[in-house]
């Protein structure tokens, strides 16, 4: 077989291969433009990106401009303005000086130029495709300077496009290069934006210090944290072992130096987050590893194991000590001297940093080291002395096991102590609550939460009409030990043994709440902080986890609690007596709640339906009982329902005596007793065992729902003061039953369902109210 032989490469083909050695990615592009655009005396330089800079990246600044004549030849190879022969790179002092940037972009992407001169009348538009220009130059309209607009990028180099990251980290890349060459760029102002976003990502404005560039794009936290050092330029380096010949012209070198300047982090930074270092030679941004390794051993030495540092370091040294044609991009140079000039910059560094950390004071010990505590440290001990006692009070402190405690900034400390005073007791005693009740004022006392079978009375729940219904009520209860009768909320236990439910039904339908749990809403109201109410009227209140601040729908989470309570204790509920009091108006002693006068409050329902309603409560009346402690009663002595239908039905005389009781300390708006008579008749399912059991637990659920409070303005002069005053006590009763007895209920034993999601948002995290703060 022939040997092949050589032929040359195709123009095309060369000119993809020299652009895939110098733009690798759209931030490779941007840096090219960025540098020429520097160089061009721009003072604000506008960048604008989509897509991560695959579909456009355009850069406009306000420099001097490209001439017309020079546009044809502006992409092609190797044509610049900043370089004549060879010579000329030992004292090279722009960014670009190959002419070979502008040449790779128009080779992988679809340029467009547009660019005026401070002498032109008009600003000039063109193309560029291959490294030509597509089309003459056209007159438009423009500013001074040059905007380059880079389309389609990598369009012929698929290979290319498929070893990007996604959109998203592109564009990050972008920013961060951006940032980098704004914090070095004095008197520069430079903008990055994504194409149809109103903000800009990065936006660091001329005027701007080199502390104000790095706290707008690192933070506050960065910037109050760092100290400026300008290092002696002497051109000579002298061996600090040996001072018998530190003045020997042997030890002594001409390093070439002009000026050393940077900002570091003082040894009161504290982050975890790396920021690579920013290093610049000669106002070109490099990566220099040997550099790099020193700078954090020199950082290793003070700064506690973990804890990241922030370098940004600025070196001009005599361009003939420099190549800076070593690499494609541009990224990297070599200089002479190298590692003496590294030695030089570490050593001075670490001198620096020893007397911050020789005047740094040590925070005193726990109890736990009572021993320790009682010395007094001397801040003018050696920086390793310290930090090896520093060392053994933190090994000391170590819990059993030696695993340490994660320390917490104060941007994620939550108020755990219970001394500290709470901005509640300024509003209102928070045990003891007036409410109005009947005409008197009485005192209601907090009380735990017990569902097993218990019992209370009540009476004047209802007014003359039950058209004006209401849940005022006097509390007459019986002591458990002396029977006294008092007007405090407490209730009389009736002895009464536990059921065990095993209705298929029932277990089936905790099954089906069990399956719809959503387990970070459930461990946020099972870890949750009450807050307060936010807004009576429509049932929303505040609560606390972690360190956020969510808003909540508490007549849906309420709503679902007794549902789930309804469910969990099953034929084994409470018995909440109904009673009405003595009507002087009908002349009777009669005290009962008939339900044919709480269906009157459905006024368009025909007497026909009402009944039918009646009918169907009286004959599942001995179910009601038994499993739901819901109990009816009628006045005529020994009447039993008929078969079929009876045109004599008493429908009359059929009252409630009870309904159930399932949660200690509150009482459900007795206004809404006429809805859930109406729609236990008309809603459930009772035919069917499953439906009919989950339909009755969702009607006394919403029985239980608090009741909307409607806002009145106590200052208002138009409002009567029958009505501030229960308005004050309706408020004020529900916020000490939310605090004291439905939300301790909801952090014990409520498992939030996904649906619930709706009606809980997250309206403010701590760590994101310090960035706030940050940027203010």
């Amino acid at each position: 077989m022939s040997a092949p032989k050589i032929k040359p490469l195709d123009p095309d083909v060369i000119n993809k291969i020299a652009a895939g050695e110098i733009i690798v990615s759209p931030v490779n592009a941007l840096k090219e433009m960025l540098e020429n655009s520097i160089d061009a005396a721009s003072k604000n330089i506008e960048i604008l990106v989509k897509d991560g800079g695959t579909k456009l990246l355009q850069i406009t600044d306000d420099g001097h401009g490209i001439s017309k004549e020079d546009l044809s030849i502006l992409c092609e190879r190797f044509t610049t303005s900043k370089l004549k022969n060879f010579d000329d790179l030992s004292s090279i002092e722009t960014y670009g000086f190959r002419g070979e940037a502008l040449a790779s972009i128009s080779h992988i992407a679809k340029v467009s130029v547009i660019t005026k001169t401070a002498d032109d009348r008009c600003a000039w538009k063109t193309t560029y495709l291959q490294g030509k220009m597509t089309s003459d130059p056209i007159p438009t309209a423009g500013k001074d300077g040059t905007t380059i607009s880079v389309q389609d990028l990598f369009y012929n180099v698929p290979s290319r496009l498929r070893t990007l990251k996604s959109s998203n980290e592109e564009f990050s890349k972008i920013v961060d290069v951006a940032g980098r060459y704004a914090i070095h760029s004095k008197n520069i102002g430079i903008s990055v934006k994504k194409l149809g976003t109103s903000q800009c990502t990065l936006n660091i404005r001329n005027n701007l210090t080199t502390k104000d560039r790095i706290r707008s794009i690192f933070g506050h936290t960065v910037a109050s944290n760092i100290f400026h050092i300008d290092f002696p330029t002497s051109n000579s380096i002298t061996n600090p072992d040996d001072k018998e010949t530190s003045n020997s012209d042997t030890d002594e070198k001409n390093l070439g130096l002009k000026s050393i300047t940077g900002e570091f982090n003082s040894l009161n930074y504290v982050s975890k987050k790396a920021i690579s270092p920013i290093f610049f030679i000669n106002n070109r941004l490099i990566t220099c590893d040997p550099l790099r390794r020193s700078l954090t051993q020199v950082y290793s030495g003070f700064l506690p194991k973990g804890n990241k540092h922030f370098i940004y370091l600025s070196l001009v040294i005599d361009p003939r000590n420099v190549d800076v044609n070593i690499h494609p991009t541009k990224r990297e140079v070599r200089f002479l001297y190298q590692d003496e000039i590294i030695e030089k910059i570490s050593l001075y560094l670490n001198g620096q940093l020893s007397k911050m950390d020789s005047s740094r004071s040590f925070a005193t010990p726990s109890l736990k080291q009572e021993s320790l505590s009682s010395q007094n440290f001397d801040t003018t001990a050696s920086s390793s002395s310290k930090r090896l006692l520093q060392s053994q009070i933190t090994s000391s402190s170590l819990p059993i096991g030696g695993v340490a405690k994660p320390k917490r900034y104060e941007n994620k400390l939550v108020r755990t102590d219970s001394a500290q005073t709470k901005i509640t007791s300024f509003l209102r005693n928070s045990r003891f609550t007036p409410t109005i009740a009947g005409g008197e004022q009485f005192t209601k006392l907090d009380s735990n939460d017990n569902t097993d079978t218990l019992t209370t009375s009540t009476r004047n729940i209802r007014s003359s009409s039950p058209s004006i219904m209401t849940s005022n009520t006097t509390l007459f209860v019986e002591d458990e030990e002396d029977d006294i009768k008092t007007k405090n909320n407490s209730y009389s236990v009736v002895p009464k043994e536990r059921v065990n439910v095993n209705l298929t039904s029932i277990k089936q339908l905790r099954e089906n709440v069990d399956a719809s749990t959503h387990q970070e809403l459930t461990n946020i109201f099972a870890n949750l902080t009450y807050v307060g109410i936010i807004d009576q009227e429509r049932r929303l209140a505040a609560i606390q986890h972690d360190l956020k601040l969510f808003l909540v729908d508490y007549a849906a989470l309420t709503n679902e609690l007794f549902y789930q309570i309804g469910l969990t204790d099953f034929a084994n509920f409470g018995i909440f007596e109904l009673t009405n009091s003595v009507n002087d108006e009908i002349k009777s002693e009669d005290n009962h709640i008939y339900l044919i006068e709480l269906l009157k409050f459905f006024k368009d329902t025909p007497i026909e339906k009402k009944v039918k309603i009646i009918s169907q409560l009286w004959m599942m009346r001995e179910m009601l009982d038994e499993y739901f402690s819901i109990r009816i009663g009628c006045t005529i002595p020994d009447f039993e329902e008929e078969e079929e239908e009876d045109k004599d039905f008493p429908f009359e005389s059929i009252y409630i005596k009870s309904v159930p009781l399932l949660l200690k300390g509150y009482i459900p708006p007795l206004s809404k007793l006429p809805f859930f008579i109406y729609r236990l008749g008309t809603r459930v399912v009772w035919d069917e065992e499953s439906n009919c059991l989950d339909g009755i637990l969702k009607q006394i659920a919403l029985l239980y729902i608090p009741e909307v409070i409607e806002k009145k303005d106590p200052e208002d002069p138009n409002t009567s003061e029958a009505d501030k005053i229960q308005y004050i006590s309706k408020t004020g009763e529900m916020a000490s039953v939310l605090e004291h007895t439905i939300f301790p209920c909801v952090k014990r034993r409520f498992l939030a369902p996904t649906t619930l999601l709706k009606d809980v948002v997250e309206i403010a995290n701590l760590p994101g109210l310090y960035k706030v703060f940050e940027r203010c």
